[in-house]
């Protein structure tokens, strides 16, 4: 099922351990997270990660009701006034896992959010959200390597 506007896809990445720090990353189309979470939280379900919760920093978003209906149920929404503007916390599963996600600012240039979600997709770093923006920022385009096969 593709995201609700238009077919787009959502761009969200994870990575593939449990380790500390950032856990992906999320390049939101803009502030509105009316418009914003239910994509998110979709796609993620679509990947076996069933969100419960959602918080956020209040000077990053547009402000929503602390519950909001994503398909067939709710999200409890929660801000908080200081912390990194950067990074969102989504709580997941009935063993309320904490996922912490870098939110690439949504005017970023394609290229540079492609780079930066990879960066903090990859498995074994623990990375802040400035080391990622920046890294991402520095470097040249990452490859994708395939296998034979």
């Amino acid at each position: 099922m593709p995201g609700f506007r238009g077919g787009i896809d959502v761009r969200v990445s994870l990575r593939t351990d449990a380790g500390e720090g950032l856990h992906g990353a999320w390049w939101p189309r803009s502030t509105d997270l009316a418009l914003e979470l239910p994509e998110l939280v979709a796609a993620l379900d679509r990947r076996g990660v069933g969100v419960t919760r959602f918080t956020y920093p209040f000077s990053a978003w547009h402000r929503v009701p602390r519950k909001l209906a994503v398909g067939e149920r709710v999200v409890r929404v929660g801000g908080f006034a200081t912390g990194d503007p950067q990074v969102v916390t989504l709580t997941c599963g009935d063993r309320q896992l904490q996922l912490q996600l870098l939110v690439v600012p949504p005017a970023t240039e394609a290229l540079l959010s492609a780079r930066a979600l990879r960066l903090a997709a990859h498995p074994g770093r623990a990375r802040t959200p400035v080391a990622v923006l920046d890294d991402a920022a520095r470097h040249p385009a990452l490859q994708v390597v395939r296998s034979a096969g």
